[in-house]
């Protein structure tokens, strides 16, 4: 056989030989998705992690050729789906929507079944989500200031409800009380809608709750919208001022959305849900439909993600060194 023949058949054996060889994520990735992904929502239908994830699952599915089954696993506030999670293969077919709980637990040095550094691979940050400070409209208090000021009278009078301990609501009423230096009772419910309810009810003074929940009451005159936590105003309520605006310089306490798989994942496969998240979260008819809840698109890397959430992880650990709080 003469040398004419023999190059394109040593090259091909050594292309052959190559791919053989090749680490297995680098092929994996090649040929990702293969086969149905199943996204994890840690909690009941309904609620901000399971309306995410169905509204951006569709259009990345038609994208990726592939179904996205949203299985719903709630218990332990989470910690049930996001521990199944962890512990999956990290091949690409399995990830979970995570939020603010996962970040605050880290800070506070909560026992967990698993690490929120260590144990899972950064995809796509969604979505942030304001709160919004409203008061039962009998509380003679227009503005956070008057408000403080009737705190201050009146120490240990004012209420605000809860719907979960731990939660960015909950430190966002203990961050308040601790720089304005004011004593309201923090009155624990068993979920944000009961709590919502005994704030309509009269039953307690205030509540930090979802603007997109909150508007119909505060148009109807039902509640009366005080201030926002983020760090700036609101897009769904752009005449009320942000706490920071109005006398509590650095203040800031927002809700966040995200989507994360277990650790070591390959960085093709993570850069590609990524990009995909990224795009849809983007789409006009999406973002306009998320505005409406009152979240906030991001989008981003997931370099970016990471590092917002060890930016997070920071944050919350001053939150409740300076409102002293102790989460169980």
């Amino acid at each position: 056989m003469d040398n004419t023949i023999k190059d394109p058949i040593r090259r091909i054996c050594l292309a052959a030989a190559f791919l053989a060889t090749a680490h297995p994520s680098l092929l994996h990735a090649q040929q990702y998705p293969n086969k149905p992904i199943r996204f994890i929502v840690p909690f009941p239908p309904g609620g901000g992690n399971d309306l995410l994830a169905r509204i951006t699952s569709q259009k990345i599915s038609e994208s990726l050729g592939q179904p996205i089954i949203i299985e719903n696993r709630p218990g332990a506030s989470g910690q049930v789906g996001t521990e199944y999670v962890a512990r999956s293969a990290p091949d690409g077919y399995t990830m979970v929507t995570a939020g603010t709980p996962l970040t605050i637990s880290q800070a506070a040095g909560k026992a967990l079944p698993y690490d929120a550094l260590k144990d899972f691979t950064p995809i796509s940050l969604m979505v942030l989500q304001p709160n919004v400070l409203v008061v039962h409209p009998s509380v003679p208090a227009n503005t956070l200031e008057q408000l403080i000021a009737l705190a201050k009278a009146k120490p240990g009078v004012l209420t605000y409800a809860v719907g979960s301990n731990g939660s960015a609501p909950h430190l966002a009423g203990e961050l308040l009380k601790a720089m304005a230096g004011v004593d309201i009772l923090h009155v624990p419910y068993n979920g944000a809608a009961p709590a919502l309810h005994a704030l309509l009810a009269g039953q307690v003074t205030m509540a930090f709750d979802n603007p997109a929940t909150s508007m119909a009451y505060i148009q109807s005159g039902k509640l009366r919208a005080i201030a926002v936590t983020s760090r700036t105003r609101a897009s769904q309520l752009p005449d009320v001022p942000a706490i920071a605006e109005v006398g509590l310089n650095g203040y800031s306490v927002d809700s966040w959305f995200g989507v994360v798989g277990p650790s070591n994942m390959p960085k093709a496969i993570v850069d590609r849900l990524s990009s995909e998240f990224a795009r849809v979260l983007n789409l006009p008819e999406i973002k306009e439909r998320l505005t409406q809840q009152g979240f906030t698109v991001v989008g981003g890397s997931s370099d970016e993600f990471a590092a917002f959430i060890r930016n997070d992880i920071a944050n919350w650990k001053k939150v409740l060194n300076l409102s002293r709080v102790k989460l169980d």
